[in-house]
């Protein structure tokens, strides 16, 4: 039974540390263009509007973000790597936005999930690396 119970336990600090976990580098320096959004279970494609929405998270916590084409510069971000939440703050710090990873390709696609408290749903924006 010892034996039994020390395999599994191997076998479940292996699979741990195997767990790939996502690097800052992975993130910094590329253009993440917004390709689509899930709110509700239903799969929607960017308001012609928002075609050329992006993020960039540069060194330094400095973001960049374009928003219905107005582009926004000095914004901050901070990655939690325990949760693998992404923090965005607003030029002041006055308005912070938590996001998940939900899903990291490396050099592909993320997705972050934020909670919209505007309609109290949770959206997973999708990105695509440029």
């Amino acid at each position: 039974m010892k034996k039994i119970i020390l395999f599994f336990i191997a076998i479940f600090a292996v699979s741990f540390s195997q767990d790939k976990r996502i690097s800052i580098d992975d993130l910094v320096n590329i253009k993440w263009k917004m390709k689509r959004y899930i709110t509700d279970g239903i799969n929607l494609r960017v308001e012609s509007s928002r075609r050329k929405d992006y993020q960039i998270f540069k060194p330094n916590n400095k973001r960049e973000e374009m928003l219905f084409g107005k582009i926004y510069e000095n914004l901050h971000w901070e990655y939690l790597p325990f949760g693998e939440f992404i923090m965005m703050y607003s030029e002041k710090k006055d308005i912070y936005i938590p996001a998940r990873i939900t899903e990291f390709k490396k050099n592909e696609e993320l997705r972050l999930t934020i909670l919209d408290i505007n309609t109290g749903k949770i959206i997973t924006i999708i990105y695509e690396a440029d």
